[in-house]
């Protein structure tokens, strides 16, 4: 897969300028975000996508050059590794040579719960996980009152077909 296709791209981009212009949102200084990638989703699919969703990302404008970058594995429904990092370094390859892919079941309340325990201070955090991920129905009622106006869930299947939701669980 050469490039991301331009409506995907237009719509993170759009979907991150309506976040980060959220009342009581983003309101300058550095941005803290966090990215989330489900530990479901294979290694090649990983290092192909989410540099280019970065990479987008830094091209959007100055707010995106620097970044308090959290990057995080979702291996478990209770178990996500955590690490702060420069947003260049997740664009790089050599940075997933220690990934691997392991399928579980997971459930999107499960994460939010922890998202909204340790990441509530990101502006911005996007979840990049595969089609098989299991959204309850009070995972909307969950991410109140900090999640619900600064996550992206960003589903990828086998064939990097990326589809995005906000606000739309």
């Amino acid at each position: 897969m050469e490039q991301l296709p331009v409506v995907t791209l237009m719509k993170l981009k759009n979907t991150v300028e309506r976040i980060l212009h959220v009342r009581g949102n983003y309101q300058g200084g550095i941005l803290e975000m966090s990215v989330i990638v489900d530990n479901n989703l294979s290694k090649e699919v990983v290092e192909t996508v989410l540099p280019k969703l970065l990479h987008a990302l830094k091209l959007q404008g100055e707010i995106f050059r620097n970044v308090r970058f959290n990057y995080g594995i979702w291996q478990e429904d209770e178990v996500i590794k955590n690490q702060v990092c420069p947003m260049m370094a997740a664009i790089s390859a050599g940075f997933y040579e220690e990934y691997q892919q392991k399928e579980r079941a997971k459930h999107l309340g499960a994460l939010v719960k922890y998202l909204k325990l340790f990441h509530a201070r990101s502006k911005l955090i996007l979840v990049l996980t595969d089609e098989k991920c299991q959204i309850e129905e009070n995972v909307k009622s969950e991410m109140r009152p900090f999640l619900d106006k600064k996550l992206m869930l960003i589903k990828i299947n086998e064939e990097k077909d990326i589809k995005i939701q906000y606000r739309e669980f």
